[in-house]
């Protein structure tokens, strides 16, 4: 029988499975490690090339620990990527409904421009086959952007700045529709694309 290695992915296996049945808690410290090493390997890596092997060699640790926080490598780069504070959808507090609805697009389109939409627009399309993971995708990313938009809109429609017989759900359907085109398709979401739908957007919201 061969010695493995001193130091392997396959020896740290071992060792983290041992700790696992003795009952000790799974380290945060190598949790840190996984969504950091997930992060630097994607600068250079595109997200259907990584592999959990990888992401366990750049971290130090065994593939077990990984599948003990995550499911699979589609959720691992999701967190890795939207816990980011560059993915937080943190705005000011809108003066109106039209103004709450020109940021949120705004703020996505930059959110999704360069390396950033490049990342995902991958962690999309290495989705596709899972629909697990595309549920994931909504829940870390998508949501939250359809709940605020849900907000303004409905808020808009009560104080008279929307058409009240609007539905709420299609509007937000035709507001995010051209964005993801614009991303999957490679295409530019620069400020001639915001500012151009944005107008578009709010004048068909009045109507």
């Amino acid at each position: 029988m061969q010695n493995q290695p001193v130091g392997s992915v396959q020896d740290a296996d071992y060792i983290e499975e041992k700790e696992f049945k003795s009952g000790r808690p799974r380290s945060e410290s190598s949790r840190r490690s996984i969504l950091d090493a997930t992060r630097r390997l994607l600068t250079h890596t595109s997200v259907q090339k990584l592999s959990i092997e990888a992401i366990a060699r750049k971290a130090g640790v065994g593939k077990t620990t990984i599948y003990r926080w995550w499911p699979n490598k589609s959720a691992v780069v999701m967190e890795a990527i939207f816990s980011q504070p560059a993915f937080h959808n943190i705005m000011p507090t809108p003066r109106n409904a039209v103004e709450g609805v020109r940021m949120q697009i705004d703020k996505l389109c930059r959110q999704l421009a360069g390396k950033n939409g490049r990342m995902v627009a991958e962690i999309i399309g290495d989705a596709q086959p899972d629909p697990d993971s595309l549920k994931l995708f909504i829940r870390a990313f998508l949501q939250d952007r359809y709940n605020t938009l849900n907000s303004y809109i409905e808020g808009g429609k009560q104080t008279g700045e929307f058409d009240e017989d609007i539905d709420t759900d299609c509007a937000i359907d035709v507001i995010l529709g051209p964005i993801f085109f614009r991303l999957i398709s490679g295409q530019e979401l620069d400020d001639a694309f915001v500012k151009d739908m944005s107008d578009m957007l709010i004048k068909a919201l009045m109507a």
